[in-house]
């Protein structure tokens, strides 16, 4: 999937996060720790998938990383943002709620691995 949206997806965007690792040279010292995929299409950003290390959850990296595919998702013409997410994952949907997305239905089954409903969200720019 990540070859193809950075390959041939003229509408994917991608941002990661980074952090020093200490005791390494300059060169090697930044690890990746976070990443979000997302799609800008005519007026609306599609967030596709943001994933943040265990290790370093809780330190604001997911917010950021949604603050700034937002911010950009803005700045090259969209004016809504649309995402699923599983209905189990309570951490996701708070911070999705926190930036100011609401609930605006159910994909029922949308998921596997295990089956599971997707939460539909939404935000105006």
């Amino acid at each position: 999937m990540f070859e193809v949206e950075l390959t041939d997806n003229p509408f994917a965007r991608f941002l990661t996060a980074q952090i020093g690792n200490a005791g390494q040279p300059p060169e090697g010292s930044q690890d990746l720790v976070g990443y979000v995929c997302f799609w800008v299409v005519f007026e609306e950003l599609r967030m596709m998938n943001l994933a943040v290390a265990p290790h370093v959850r809780h330190r604001g990296i997911g917010r950021w990383l949604l603050q700034q595919a937002l911010t950009m998702g803005l700045e090259q013409g969209a004016r809504r943002a649309l995402l699923e997410v599983r209905v189990s994952n309570h951490p996701a949907v708070a911070l999705y709620e926190h930036t100011g997305f609401s609930r605006s239905g159910v994909r029922t089954k949308y998921y596997t691995n295990p089956v599971e409903d997707a939460v539909l969200m939404e935000l105006e720019l």
